[in-house]
């Protein structure tokens, strides 16, 4: 008969891994730098319980009781589950310096831990053991410790990939993309335009490619109101990306605030893809609006929603227009039944609603036409190296 495992959160990695003195400088400087006054605090706690509730509705069908939940000042250790105590406790390195959703996660892994000590009554098992990895799977949280989307926490833009098949694939891609964007022969670019879209098809339609495993990323920086254009791009993303969209809540821990980010699902090589696009878009959308608001003097927040509309439905067209070329020639995306299944696990129980559509104008006209010619030109590249790329590494 098997003795009951100590109880034992989940440990600290050793103080000679690297990883965590990479950054540990920086981090104790960005911890210096914010007043977690006490009325943050409880706000910071509040949040984290209410996130709690929601997990151990939406994923577990609330078997859980609530614990409680504080910060620990340990570095080297995001989370830990104190049995004893019932106590989940968050580092305060993470919550100050990295992502919501990889608190998030981190809240998902000790409650895994909680379910495997108080639902399962399994605790003599290994604290990583068999029941923990189901316990994962309920909470669709990552067993390996490689959270969100597999890149590591401590390593700003990711660990990273060695180059193989499926990097050369999405540089082809960009350089395609790129000479659409330089090219000052029309014809020539939108060629180009149109033989990137088909190469990302075939891509994803290659006969036993099989996904290895799927990736989750927030991208865009967290916002209160939705805008209506970031709804329109997150709408592009999913019909032409080969991606899954969702808007999930956001915190920021400084300020106190609520708000609402955009999480997006696919194979790694297809979310490093629709990132791009996404940025992309966000970027020149914004350029465009500016330069045609100062050439007409226009100060009308309904004139932007109508001219962001236009842009973003001209260059939908340019997508619809390779779409059905490649349809032509016999390439059909039907989907990805294990995508569906991933986003569904990961988000049960979600709502959706209708976006309201922009009555035609002579400024979402000009919109379209400027839409029709719009390119994409940022390295895919660009992305990693970046502090706001952090927050997706789990131990514990």
């Amino acid at each position: 008969m098997n003795e009951p495992h100590p109880a034992d959160p989940c440990p600290e990695l050793p103080p000679s891994d690297a990883r965590w003195e990479e950054h540990l400088d920086a981090d104790r400087r960005a911890m210096a730098s914010v007043q977690l006054t006490t009325e943050l605090l409880n706000k910071l706690l509040h949040r984290l319980a209410a996130t709690w509730v929601d997990l151990n509705y939406r994923h577990l069908r609330s078997v859980l009781r609530a614990p409680s939940i504080q910060l620990h000042e340990a570095e080297r250790r995001w989370g830990a589950w104190h049995p004893g105590r019932r106590l989940i406790t968050i580092s305060r390195r993470q919550v100050l310096c990295y992502t919501w959703g990889s608190v998030v996660e981190t809240l998902k892994h000790e409650m895994a831990h909680q379910l495997v000590s108080e639902h399962m009554h399994r605790d003599c098992e290994a604290p990583h053991g068999a029941a923990f990895q189901e316990a994962c799977r309920r909470l669709a949280c990552d067993p390996a410790a490689t959270g969100d989307g597999g890149a590591s926490l401590l390593r700003p833009g990711g660990a990273g990939r060695a180059a193989d098949r499926d990097d050369a694939r999405l540089l082809r891609i960009q350089k395609l993309l790129a000479l659409a964007d330089n090219n000052p022969d029309e014809h020539e670019a939108r060629a180009a335009f149109a033989r990137a879209g088909e190469l990302m098809l075939k891509y994803n339609l290659e006969p036993g490619r099989g996904p290895a495993g799927y990736a989750h990323r927030h991208v865009g920086a967290m916002t209160g109101r939705v805008p209506h254009h970031r709804y329109v791009i997150a709408g592009i993303l999913q019909e032409f990306f080969f991606v899954r969209c969702i808007w999930v809540e956001g915190y920021d821990v400084a300020r106190g605030a609520r708000g609402h980010v955009l999480e997006v699902m696919g194979t790694p090589e297809n979310v490093d893809m629709a990132e791009y696009v996404h940025d992309c878009l966000l970027r020149q959308c914004e350029a465009l609006w500016q330069a045609f608001k100062r050439a007409r003097g226009l100060k009308d927040r309904a004139a932007k929603r109508e001219y962001m509309d236009g842009l973003l439905t001209g260059f939908r067209r340019q997508l619809q227009l390779t779409t059905a070329t490649s349809a032509e020639r016999g390439l059909v995306w039907l989907g990805d039944a294990g995508l569906k299944r991933f986003a569904r696990q990961r988000h049960p129980r979600t709502t959706t609603s209708r976006l309201d559509g922009v009555a035609p104008s002579a400024v979402r006209r000009e919109g379209v036409e400027a839409g029709e010619r719009m390119r994409l030109h940022r390295p895919v590249s660009d992305r990693a190296g970046g502090a706001g790329d952090r927050g997706r590494f789990l131990t514990g």
